[in-house]
């Protein structure tokens, strides 16, 4: 059975190199020579994208344009703004082959535009959610969309159609990932659910649904797919879920939870924070869990038994509210206007990068650079190495929701740019060329640390992961409670 379709919108407006069937076919055909098994844990976090591609600065474009640097060279304008929503953005997405972006907006709607392109152009809109869309992600030639229509629509890229509606959540959907074979999502319902990405064979829209992790007693938002080791074998429906398997899940009832993807069942309960769970992460290994949330604590924890490894009680001095891995590092953004580096075995804050005059909300790392986007309404580049602040992006009127880092070999040059959406309803494009410059050839993670910082990490590197002390979880007597 099938959902309703969508609509077609209108094209750009500006001649551009390629069509939207030509990018289209192009991520086809990259998808199906890559052919590359999934082996890492796929989390869902908020603009979770791959790098984008651009052409070089075309000398006219749609909306507004600007050299990008000012002349002090401490502020970047946006090379392209785009009116891109009628109400605030709240996701982005980008295709694998980095040739398509995703917008989801309060607007109802979710956009496709092409960034293959001299200028983004408007590749189409899609419309049939009855409330705002809340989270999107791309797979292969198809879009996923949630809302807080509590269902999640499967889109076709070429034909703008909407293929099918997963009903079954009963209230806003939260989150959501792909692996290619079935599609997770959380809801404020308090489950999450899994469902198959084929529906061809589907009959029914409830039929959809495989799996429901039930047992949080309030709102699941973070989740993570950790895929086993071994290999599974088909069941009687076809399905391949390999018993190891685990689906990871945080929540505001304080505790994040480990389920088996095969059976359903909660394998384990991990109770130490204090206040709702807003972000998580693994390391690329998928045995050790972080967690971080509205009690200012990051949390370290062993996957396979359940226990803590380490914590950290006041990481920030407000809420967490975003987390991400990077190799041996991991970023915090906080409501507290900062953002921090820690060095994973151990947890140890390296860098704190300030300036900022409202919450971060994400962050992005590339090339010896840390991107951040603000409450405040700008983006800002940071020395990952040094905290210090190399380029503030002014041009958004509002708060940035959302952000991705985009690199396009062109000509033999090498552009870099910024992407970002917020709460103005708008899109911008920033050149964030050469900030890197100085970090061509030196690998990950290695251009974090200073000399002091090396030999930290080799006696840390020493150490096993076990080692790492287990740290009860304070007396609720004395928990502080940060308003939410």
């Amino acid at each position: 059975m099938r959902g309703g379709k969508g609509r077609e919108g209108e094209r750009g407006k500006v001649p551009c190199v390629c069509t939207k069937n030509q990018v289209t076919l192009s991520f086809a055909t990259w998808r199906r020579e890559k052919q590359v098994p999934w082996t890492s844990p796929l989390s869902a976090g908020v603009s979770f994208t791959a790098l984008s591609h651009f052409a070089g600065p075309s000398a006219a474009s749609r909306g507004t344009m600007g050299s990008g640097i000012s002349k002090g060279g401490a502020e970047g304008m946006p090379l392209e703004t785009i009116k891109a929503h009628n109400d605030c953005i709240n996701c982005m997405a980008l295709s694998e082959d980095a040739s398509l972006l995703v917008t989801g907006s309060d607007d109802t709607t979710a956009k496709m535009w092409s960034t293959k392109t001299d200028c983004v152009e408007d590749l189409g809109t899609l419309e049939g959610h009855q409330s705002f869309i809340q989270c999107v992600t791309i797979y292969d030639t198809y879009v996923i969309t949630g809302s807080k229509d509590a269902t999640l629509k499967l889109w076709d890229m070429s034909s703008m159609e909407c293929l099918f509606t997963y009903v079954g959540h009963t209230n806003r959907i939260n989150r959501l990932i792909c692996t290619g074979e079935f599609i997770f999502s959380t809801s404020h319902d308090k489950t999450a659910r899994a469902w198959l990405f084929d529906t061809q064979e589907v009959e029914e829209p409830s039929d959809a649904c495989i799996r429901t992790f039930e047992g949080h007693t309030s709102i699941v938002s973070p989740i993570i797919f950790v895929p086993g080791t071994s290999i599974g074998f088909p069941d009687e429906r076809g399905m391949n879920i390999n018993p190891a398997d685990k689906v990871i899940t945080g929540s505001f009832d304080n505790t994040a939870r480990v389920w088996s993807f095969d059976t359903g069942i909660c394998l384990k309960v991990l109770k130490g924070h204090r206040l709702p769970i807003t972000c998580m992460d693994t390391d690329p290994k998928g045995t050790i869990l972080y967690t971080a949330g509205q009690d200012k604590a990051i949390i370290a924890w062993d996957i396979a038994r359940g226990h803590i490894m380490k914590r950290v009680d006041e990481a920030h001095a407000g809420a967490i509210l975003h987390l991400r891995v990077v190799n041996r590092l991991a970023y915090t953004c906080s409501t507290d206007y900062t953002a921090k580096c820690w060095v994973r075995e151990g947890l140890e804050n390296t860098r704190t990068y300030k300036e900022h005059t409202d919450s971060v909300i994400t962050a992005r790392f590339h090339n010896g650079i840390l991107y951040t986007a603000s409450n405040d309404g700008l983006v800002r580049a940071f020395d990952a190495k040094s905290g210090a602040l190399k380029r503030k992006f002014k041009g958004h009127d509002s708060g940035v929701t959302c952000m991705t880092v985009c690199v396009k070999e062109h000509n033999g040059e090498v552009f870099t740019w910024i992407v970002s959406g917020g709460n103005d309803s708008t899109i911008k494009v920033w050149n964030a060329t050469g900030l890197s410059e100085e970090f061509p050839d030196v690998p990950q993670p290695s251009h974090e640390y200073d000399f002091t910082q090396d030999e930290r990490l080799d006696d840390l590197d020493r150490r096993l992961d076990d080692y790492m002390p287990n740290s009860p979880p304070p007396d609720d007597a004395s928990l502080e409670i940060l308003d939410s």
